[in-house]
């Protein structure tokens, strides 16, 4: 009888030992579940800085075709400015050759009185 009471208290300790060795095989599973999550978070976290890295690249090229775009402009601007001191100087030059030739006109019709001057006085 003392011997079955020994058993029945040594079963007793194994399932016991058997439940405390369950409920750690439990914690373990959970605590690899909670790693297997975190790591997920960590794989989603590095997916958005990718995402931003990747946005921030595009806003730079962006930027880079615009600065490009206005280096575009402020070159025409700088032929345009040129083309219009072209047509300035052209003008300048224009008018000289008028004020000349008006100059030849008016020695021309200086000549011509002279002559008549000299048709008449003859």
């Amino acid at each position: 009888m003392d011997c079955d009471h020994r058993i029945m208290n040594n079963e007793h300790h194994i399932m016991e030992s058997e439940h405390h060795i369950i409920d750690d095989e439990h914690r373990i599973i959970e605590s690899e579940h909670r790693k297997i999550e975190s790591e997920h978070h960590i794989m989603e976290s590095e997916h958005h800085i990718m995402e931003s890295k990747h946005r921030i690249i595009e806003s730079e090229y962006h930027i880079l075709e615009s600065e490009h775009r206005i280096i575009e402009i402020e070159h025409h601007i700088i032929e345009s400015k040129h083309h219009i001191m072209e047509s300035g100087h052209h003008i300048i030059e224009s008018e000289h050759h008028i004020m000349e030739n008006e100059h030849h006109m008016m020695q021309s019709k200086q000549h011509i009185m002279e002559s008549e001057h000299r048709i008449m006085d003859n």
